[in-house]
């Protein structure tokens, strides 16, 4: 599989959006409800991509096979932070190292002492088990406001860079 990893651009802003949309639908109507599920869609992506991509320290990476846009991170780096939201890889290019890709390309030039921090919903036994498998542990908890006033229980859940690197490598 060739994939390749760019920066977000703006012009891809509408194919973004579309991908997003997408990968909620896929996720969360089973693990949180039709209603949380369109709440999040319309106050996250109500205005296109704004609210999600990079502003003065949000990176935003997309990953392509050819053409087709099928994986996607958001992250910021803060201190000595790592934060972590939207990692999303399309169904069908699932366990194929493609999110494994996206969160390397996100660490890159991070110290090893980095921590990576991300909130995964309750709901989402792939994405947990995802982070599992980085040695990513919780560290609390949360209720994460999907939108139009539909908050879910999630994890906070954190691993060194280091440690994530490790794993990945192998």
């Amino acid at each position: 599989m060739d994939v390749e990893i760019k920066p977000f651009a703006k012009e891809k802003g509408d194919a973004f959006r579309t991908f997003l949309k997408q990968c909620w639908l896929d996720t969360y109507i089973s693990e949180v409800g039709r209603s949380a599920t369109d709440g999040l869609i319309r106050s996250m992506l109500g205005d296109g991509v704004h609210s999600l991509v990079p502003g003065r320290d949000e990176k935003a990476y997309l990953a392509y096979t050819g053409a087709r846009l099928v994986g996607s991170i958001i992250c910021a780096h803060r201190h000595h932070f790592l934060y972590v939201w939207g990692l999303y890889v399309a169904e069908d290019m699932q366990r194929r190292g493609l999110g494994c890709g996206l969160l390397d390309r996100a660490m890159m030039g991070l110290h090893v002492d980095t921590i990576v921090e991300v909130s995964v919903l309750q709901a989402s036994k792939k994405a947990r088990d995802f982070y599992d498998k980085l040695g990513f542990r919780q560290v609390g908890e949360e209720r994460y406001d999907m939108g139009a006033g539909n908050p879910v229980p999630s994890f906070i859940l954190q691993a060194p860079v280091a440690h994530i690197r490790n794993l990945v490598d192998r």
